[in-house]
């Protein structure tokens, strides 16, 4: 029997634009592509990697990442992730698209805990770095605490310089360091932050990298409490998170990661920091390493939600002309509405979030190497402030196409075997891991705020080029879309950039403390400022690399993939843009709408093999 449904290679047929060009250009490249295939076709054949489409107890998942970790290791995907970058990114994306409980705990100990003892810690610390890279010791990294998270200059937790050793203390239940992955079961070694205490005088967060199990009996070290942050949805399970309490654990002082400061051998604190602000932003390369990979979850959360959705529609029949056939769902303009701005948005912030791993690898490459230029200071805040709203914005993207191609896939997206319900519990922490999405946002709009009262134009990235320009009201309609979508958002970020700074200085003038009047200007200006300036960023790194691609056809569908994106994500501002006076009357309203109408028609064709490429 024929199966009633549409056909997926007749929407194959489709396609302006060859297949292989698209998945080379979309997967990063043929080298990327060709690492990616060759680790596929490996655990293919494992059957330690088959897919159980059932829900796994705590015992069971934990065991089973445990093995596959260790398999991952045997199988010497990559032998030096410094010398082999490509390899390494192929490897971590493999990681990514499998299972992000796996991945997770990968990353942790490679990319969080190795990463951040390079860029803060110096020459003391290359035993324990060497030791991680062979695996032979696994890491983790404790920063937040049961009553501090976001807020990281305030945590709780202390370490004291006394009789030449550095004691760590939890001087509270609430000062407890918690959500540490790798942790509960496995890592003998943690980079802790915690408030530095040297002669009664703290001298603020610092990160020190101590042993907190010993490395036979894995029993914790006498002074250190370990526990199990318990049960978790979606693939998180495979991730043991534990909880850890210092009561007066010592260690050497070597523990300190001492890049730029240091605790003299007659027991004084030095520092070649200018300030406390300039040693900050050493330490936020160790949070926005994390925020620019996660980044990289809200694409991977597009991906998925357009794949199974526009796949399960193009194939789903139901309805039709009278007396006709019935029509595949991804024929309707509402299913098409529901699926396809998710797709654009995976491509163009997939785009984006190369262009920023590549700068922030530049960026960490000088910073291990000692660099301490005004340039290089200038893009710290940079990298902290863009990374502050883009991974809020990716990752509310993701889990929000998720929601939507569950219900897109009506009854049978319900099924676990869909995966969809299962995706979004397994990608919903990306809102609150390595900081809560709505404070982060707060971050990036203070960030642009430091940048214009300091009358500071320099933007090493280039994403704050917009307040060199004079922006201007709309004066109709051009020729091409992007361009339309630029100039509101140019105009868009002076507005709410002005009214913030306009509605703190009259909240001043009442008396009110900094404190309150941030916080009281956050809804209507602050967090669409962030917005704006994320997304608008992510269309013009996008809109970039389309433009260098060299095979005509890709790059025709790609141009439109982008303006869809650019189009998909002004809409919501349509409302601030009339209320400020960038426009009136219909038009510019009215195009919007149409352009991104017309824009879901025209892929429409193109969009099965779209998600073929990625």
């Amino acid at each position: 029997h024929v199966s009633p449904g549409a056909s997926l290679d007749d929407w194959r047929k489709k396609a302006s634009f060859d297949g292989e060009k698209m998945t080379v250009i979309l997967q990063g490249g043929e080298e990327h592509l060709r690492y990616k295939n060759e680790m596929w076709k490996v655990l293919e054949k494992d059957p330690l990697f088959k897919k159980q489409n059932r829900p796994l107890t705590l015992d069971e998942v934990r065991l089973l990442t445990h093995q596959r970790w260790k398999k991952f290791i045997e199988y010497q995907f990559v032998t030096d992730m410094y010398t082999q970058p490509e390899k390494y990114a192929a490897l971590q994306d493999v990681l990514e698209e499998f299972d992000q409980g796996l991945s997770a705990r990968f990353g942790l100990h490679f990319h969080i805990f190795v990463n951040a003892i390079m860029s803060m810690g110096t020459r003391k610390h290359e035993v324990i770095i060497e030791r991680a890279k062979r695996n032979e010791i696994v890491g983790c990294f404790a920063l937040t605490e049961l009553s501090h998270g976001s807020n990281t200059q305030n945590f709780q937790t202390t370490v004291t310089h006394e009789n030449g050793q550095l004691v760590f203390r939890t001087p509270h239940i609430g000062a407890m360091k918690v959500w540490c992955g790798n942790l509960a079961q496995s890592a003998a070694h943690v980079l802790v932050m915690a408030q530095l205490y040297v002669g009664g005088k703290c001298e603020g967060i610092h990160g020190f990298v101590i042993q907190v199990r010993d490395e036979k009996t894995h029993r914790s070290l006498p002074g250190i409490r370990i526990g199990d942050m318990g049960e978790k949805p979606g693939q998180w399970n495979g991730v043991e998170n534990g909880w850890m309490i210092f009561e007066d654990y010592r260690c050497s002082v070597d523990a300190l990661l001492n890049r730029g400061c240091e605790i003299t051998s007659d027991g004084r604190y030095v520092t070649a920091f200018k300030s406390a602000r300039e040693r900050t932003s050493v330490t936020l390369v160790a949070l926005s390493m994390g925020r620019v990979g996660i980044v990289g979850k809200g694409v991977l959360a597009l991906r998925q939600a357009a794949t199974i959705g526009i796949r399960y529609s193009a194939v789903r029949k139901q309805f039709g002309p009278p007396n006709g056939d019935e029509l595949p769902i991804l024929s309707y303009p509402l299913q098409r509405r529901r699926l396809l701005p998710a797709l654009a948005a995976a491509i163009s912030i997939g785009f984006f979030q190369k262009k920023m791993l590549v700068l922030f690898d530049e960026y960490l490459a000088r910073v291990v190497s000692g660099e301490k230029s005004a340039e290089l200071v200038e893009m710290s805040k940079e990298v902290h402030g863009l990374s502050s709203c883009c991974k809020p914005r990716s990752t509310w993207l993701g889990i929000a196409a998720l929601a939507e191609a569950r219900a897109a896939c009506g009854g049978h997206g319900f099924l676990y075997i869909s995966r969809l319900n299962e995706l979004r519990d397994s990608f919903d922490p990306t809102q609150t891991f390595e900081g809560e999405n709505n404070i982060l946002v707060q971050q990036a709009s203070n960030y642009l705020l430091s940048q214009r009262k300091q009358g500071i134009l320099t933007s090493p990235m280039g994403s704050t080029d917009f307040l060199k320009k004079s922006a201007r009201t709309f004066g109709g309609w051009s020729e091409d879309t992007l361009h339309n979508v630029t100039a509101a958002y140019e105009w868009l970020l002076h507005y709410t950039l002005t009214k913030t700074e306009n509605e703190l200085e009259k909240r001043k003038k009442r008396d009110e403390d900094a404190f309150t009047a941030r916080n009281e200007t956050q809804i209507d200006t602050a967090h669409p400022l962030a917005f704006a300036y994320a997304e608008l960023t992510m269309i013009k790194w996008a809109d970039e690399a389309v433009n260098e691609i060299e095979d005509e056809k890709c790059k025709n569908v790609l141009r439109r993939v982008v303006r869809l994106f650019a189009l998909s994500q002004l809409q919501p501002h349509l409302a601030l843009l009339y209320i400020g006076g960038y426009c009136s009357g219909s038009e510019f309203g009215t195009r919007v709408k149409e352009e991104q109408l017309a824009l879901e028609r025209s892929l429409s064709p193109d969009c099965v093999a779209l998600v073929d490429a990625i």
